[in-house]
């Protein structure tokens, strides 16, 4: 009886683990390009892009530099 416990058991936690990694921050990006017409040298020209998390964590973005 004790060895058909430990044996469910384990199978449970091998088929459980795996769906607790399923919950992941997904990024979602309405327009990610964006074409700048010509502008004069020097100008400065704002856009911004729209990032949304669609998952079910929190998203963290780092290190984020220009092209």
């Amino acid at each position: 009886m004790k060895k058909k416990t430990i044996i469910i058991a384990i199978l449970f936690v091998l088929f459980c683990l795996p769906l607790l990694g399923m919950t992941q921050p997904k990024v979602l990006i309405d327009a990610p390009v964006f074409t700048f017409e010509p502008v004069p040298e020097g100008a400065h020209i704002p856009h911004e892009f729209i990032i949304k998390n669609s998952g079910d964590t929190p998203l963290t973005i780092n290190n984020v530099l220009p092209p």
